[in-house]
């Protein structure tokens, strides 16, 4: 198996190694840079990627929390006046919050994997507003 190494690879050229990668490889990535380095990036590339017209009228915070063996890594998407606004750590209240570990996480915003069968499957945890968490993922355009 191939490693895949994400360190100084440029976000679109992440995504499209990361659509080829098996389970294994995604992690392998992430560890090598650094699970929390990783996803710093990927949260960055999420807020450029987000659709302001598709959040018309949210104002909303959406707690993500990623799990990765045995640690936990939250960020917090402010939604509000058109702009997302994504930082690591809690949110004071947010509308929902959707803890994933880290491979079903990248498959979900890459489009791989869709949340409700995730959901249904027990992969991803929703906390919150469900019918909320269902629109989430249309804020931002997939990679």
């Amino acid at each position: 198996m191939a490693e895949i190494n994400l360190d100084g690879v440029a976000p679109e050229q992440i995504a499209e190694l990361l659509k080829g990668a098996t389970d294994e490889q995604v992690l392998e990535g992430f560890r090598a840079v650094g699970v929390k380095d990783a996803l710093d990036r990927t949260f960055q590339t999420m807020q450029e990627h987000f659709i302001p017209e598709k959040a018309q009228g949210v104002s909303a915070d959406v707690q993500w929390n990623i799990t990765d063996q045995g640690e936990e890594f939250p960020y917090n998407a402010s939604i509000a006046d058109g702009k997302c606004t994504i930082t690591g750590g809690k949110g004071a209240s947010p509308r929902v919050s959707l803890t994933a570990d880290l491979v079903t996480f990248i498959r979900l915003i890459m489009g791989q994997a869709q949340g409700p069968q995730l959901f249904m499957a027990g992969k991803l945890k929703v906390a919150g507003d469900l019918m909320f968490a269902q629109r989430v993922s249309d804020f931002f355009a997939q990679a």
